[in-house]
């Protein structure tokens, strides 16, 4: 593509280009970048122009396509993207999420599911009932294990488990420490706690645990005496 711009301005096709320059809706931003010469009025060779404003159209039409000699695969615009109110700088939406469906959806009924931006299951948004505790819990990948338990909820989670409470700190983001017998592991205990952003989720600590501050503790990798709770959490 750094050889592309070399010919833009002087109306020279580029070389080297083959059958594989063809962008589409990916690249939609490329073409923008590419077509910007004629729209100021520099002169463009007319048959690169005219392949631009083809890659336009057909990026205006399709997702991705790749063409290749007698076949060319093509796929169907998103028909439905949702994200949460999460923005960036510049006020864009920044993670997908959607509670009651696919966050991205294709005509053809195929989709991709996400929790606040981590990709999940489809069962767990479709099926909220199929989701248990035991799974929810079992997940070895952290931001998974906490879309399953925002998804199941902390009330579900604690019935299911007839968890007890072993301590309660004061402060919500130290948490409550909690014991569990979780099927097919056994004895288990966690710290239920409140993050920065608001949100609940659960850690394993040691069985040895004796306080949620401990458990905190633990996760920074530092003992309980040793331990500073910051002031703030992100």
């Amino acid at each position: 593509r750094a050889g592309l711009g070399d010919g833009l301005w002087d109306g020279k096709i580029p070389a080297n280009t083959g059958d594989t320059w063809w962008w589409g809706q990916m690249d939609a931003f490329w073409i923008a970048y590419f077509r910007f010469p004629s729209m100021i009025g520099c002169p463009q060779k007319a048959d690169l122009l005219n392949r631009l404003i083809i890659m336009e159209q057909i990026a205006a039409s399709v997702g991705f396509w790749y063409p290749r000699d007698g076949v060319c695969v093509v796929s169907d615009r998103f028909a439905h993207v949702q994200f949460d109110d999460r923005r960036n700088g510049a006020g864009m939406p920044t993670r997908l999420h959607r509670e009651d469906g696919p966050a991205v959806a294709f005509r053809d009924g195929w989709g991709l599911h996400y929790w606040h931006g981590t990709r999940v299951p489809g069962k767990w948004i479709e099926d909220k009932a199929s989701l248990t505790a035991a799974e929810a819990l079992g997940q070895t990948n952290m931001e998974l294990r906490r879309a399953a338990c925002e998804i199941l909820g902390w009330n579900r989670i604690l019935q299911e488990l007839d968890a007890r409470t072993i301590n309660e700190d004061g402060d919500p983001e130290i948490g409550t420490l909690v014991h569990v017998t979780l099927p097919d592991v056994g004895p288990a205990r966690f710290v239920r706690v409140r993050c920065g952003t608001g949100r609940e989720f659960a850690v394993c600590v040691p069985p040895t645990t004796k306080t949620a501050l401990e458990g905190q503790a633990w996760m920074a990798g530092l003992s309980a005496k040793d331990f500073t709770p910051p002031e703030v959490r992100s």
